[in-house]
């Protein structure tokens, strides 16, 4: 089962995923703004990277990209200095940024891989509980075959 087409299907409601996606970068926004008078610049980050990896791992890398697309404006406006401007970014933000998206893609590529394993492995399992159950059946079936055909040479 190497080669699985529909490995890409382990997620069976993408559509609900975007909109969890959105939802996230709401609650991820909510919560660094509600904490940014204790934490300032510190850990502009620290709940988007968490929101996007939840969204990654339970709905794939399609709906995590939608979050850095949407927090990267978010973060760059709200979080980092100064504060509520689009200014000129300087190589500190620049690096946070590059951290950022690399971080994403790579943390959503690596569960999207996980999850696509991990749903080729259920799909294993079913096929090798289906073959099984056929072999059984097989069996039972010659059983009772060669049953009656010894009944009945031992009749004749």
């Amino acid at each position: 089962m190497r080669h699985n087409l529909n490995a890409k299907r382990w997620c069976p409601n993408k559509r609900h995923g975007y909109v969890m996606a959105i939802f996230g970068v709401l609650i991820a926004f909510s919560l660094r703004y509600i904490l940014h008078p204790f934490l300032g610049g510190s850990l502009p980050l620290f709940f988007f990277q968490i929101n996007t990896i939840v969204i990654a791992y339970f709905f794939g890398i399609f709906p995590a990209l939608l979050t850095l697309s949407l927090s990267a404006p978010l973060l760059i406006f709200f979080f980092l200095e100064p504060f509520g401007a689009f200014s000129v970014v300087d190589q500190r933000d620049v690096t946070t940024l590059f951290v950022y998206f690399s971080y994403t893609v790579l943390t959503g590529a690596l569960v999207e891989l996980l999850r696509r394993e991990q749903y080729n492995a259920k799909m294993a399992v079913l096929v090798g509980e289906t073959r099984l159950k056929l072999m059984v059946e097989g069996d039972q079936k010659m059983r009772s075959i060669m049953r009656r055909s010894l009944e009945k040479d031992s009749s004749e």
